[in-house]
């Protein structure tokens, strides 16, 4: 399709009724004709998904409250205190592995530090 010619394919582009500036470069005007060939390649895919997504419901993440206090070395050293809410709102990716163990007492302190939130 490269070899397409500046007036060929601003004739292409026309015809499809996608807007482009007079003083594009051939390799611009590509661009833009490749770009509405995929988009129209991809419309049935996209409303599939979309159907898709809204069956979906994304489960919430568990909250967890601190039952001790404690200094999370994995978080930069911050300090939880007893009643505060875990993962706070700049460490909410903390994965599985973590919450598991600051649940059980197989931590640092072996105490338990936090518990499901109801």
């Amino acid at each position: 399709m490269s070899k397409l010619t500046i007036p060929e394919i601003k004739k292409q582009l026309d015809e499809k009724g996608i807007e482009y500036k007079s003083n594009m470069k051939q390799e611009e005007l590509l661009d833009l004709l490749n770009g509405e060939q995929e988009k129209e390649t991809s419309k049935p895919d996209a409303a599939a998904e979309e159907k898709n997504t809204e069956t979906k419901e994304e489960p919430k993440p568990k909250q967890y409250v601190v039952v001790r206090d404690f200094k999370d070395l994995e978080d930069n050293s911050f300090v939880y205190f007893k009643g505060d809410s875990f993962p706070r709102k700049e460490n909410k990716d903390v994965d599985e592995a973590r919450i598991q163990e600051l649940k059980s007492t197989k931590n640092k302190q072996n105490k338990v530090l936090i518990k499901e939130q109801e």
